[in-house]
């Protein structure tokens, strides 16, 4: 028996080969759609916040004419809803910061509550917060740009710990392949792969953070355990990052002095006893301890604020951002609460990080609420002043 075999050309060899790949393809993707249907697939803030389009509020499909916090900027921001239009029986208050505000949520909404009783007046006193986590000056001049549209009238800055940390985020946000991340992304394959990825490196990361604290060295300071930077600092960066704070934050002032909000701006306070330092910084730092130790409290303060303001590197405010906060509310007339003072103030020996704080830069319960007693009796005079204020 004679068989003839069938040869395709190359041509139709091709085109054969392309449409069972594509049919491969097609049925993995139909299959990875339904598997999210079980495992939907992670939220993700495409730019991080650093691009000109990004939003922290989106329309509300729960509520009609409000606002509420977009899915994909949950990770840093609190859940919140409020109404677009602000009412005219609503006083607005919008702060703005990074996530030392962001963890004052639970004393802005007693804030709201008594100030609301306080002030009859107002249907409400509305405080938005807008405290990002490891948001820095660059991206609050984003944010303040969005939450003027809602019509606030008064804005609190509290910002100063995340001049570096922004450098580092800037890196992961790949603004310039933005289009293609998020074009690839519609692909269902494409979000399992990433999603997984995602997942194991934040595992690595807890693990390595966790055997970093169970073999620490130093029980005076987690100086040793500052993460390494993708971002090479030297001292040279320390300039140029002040620089850039100071034109984000004369930015963010003249345009809420352009749309007539006012502003209330506070010093940062820092734990000044157990900062987070690169390694080279806190083997000098142990200077600062035997000071303390011989019993120079002042001496020893002294120093760990200069060692501070020249690491480069660091995750928390110093003397520079302080200075800088306190030049601009003299140059804008703006009032300015001393956190960083009050603070040192309320620690048993006057220095910060003894009593009132989480860790090297968040406060605690008790910090918090000096903050808030710093920030109050301010936000009541803008109150007040508005109420006393003729109308037009």
């Amino acid at each position: 028996m004679n068989q003839n075999t069938v040869r395709l050309s190359l041509k139709k060899r091709i085109v054969f080969g392309i449409c069972v790949t594509l049919a491969f393809f097609c049925l993995a993707e139909i299959g990875f759609r339904a598997l999210e249907i079980v495992w939907p697939p992670h939220h993700v803030d495409f730019g991080l916040g650093f691009n000109d389009d990004s939003r922290v509020f989106v329309e509300s499909s729960l509520q009609s004419g409000s606002m509420e916090t977009d899915p994909v900027k949950r990770i840093s921001f609190v859940r919140q809803r409020f109404v677009r239009d602000k009412p005219a029986d609503v006083f607005r208050i919008v702060a703005l910061g990074g996530s030392s505000v962001n963890q004052l949520e639970p004393e802005f909404r007693k804030l709201e509550r008594d100030l609301s009783a306080e002030f009859e007046q107002f249907d409400k006193i509305e405080i938005i917060n807008c405290g990002g986590l490891a948001y820095g000056s660059h991206r609050l001049v984003l944010v303040l740009r969005e939450m003027l549209e809602y019509q606030p009238d008064l804005m609190l800055l509290y910002t100063g710990h995340n001049e570096f940390e922004e450098i580092e985020q800037l890196s992961l946000s790949g603004l310039n392949q933005l289009s293609f991340e998020r074009t690839i992304s519609n692909s269902a394959i494409i979000r399992f792969i990433r999603d997984r990825k995602a997942d194991y490196e934040l595992n690595r990361l807890e693990k390595e953070h966790n055997q970093r604290l169970l073999s620490r060295e130093e029980p005076v300071s987690d100086s040793n355990f500052a993460r390494a930077w993708s971002h090479e600092f030297d001292t040279q960066d320390v300039q140029d990052r002040m620089q850039s704070y100071e034109h984000h934050l004369r930015l963010i002032l003249s345009t809420a002095k352009n749309q007539q909000v006012p502003v209330i701006m506070g010093t940062v306070s820092s734990n000044l006893l157990r900062p987070y330092l690169p390694r080279d910084a806190a083997q000098r730092y142990e200077q600062v301890y035997e000071l303390w130790k011989a019993g120079a409290a002042d001496e020893g303060l002294r120093l760990a604020k200069q060692i501070l303001a020249e690491t480069a590197g660091r995750h928390q405010c110093s003397d520079l951002e302080n200075n800088i906060l306190k030049k601009l509310a003299d140059e804008f007339s703006l009032p300015i609460v001393d956190v960083e003072t009050m603070v040192a103030k309320e620690e048993p020996h006057g220095i910060p990080g003894e009593t009132l704080f989480d860790d090297h830069c968040h406060l605690n319960a008790a910090g918090r609420a000096v903050w808030i007693s710093g920030y109050a009796p301010e936000i009541r005079k803008v109150i007040q002043a508005t109420m006393d204020a003729p109308e037009s």
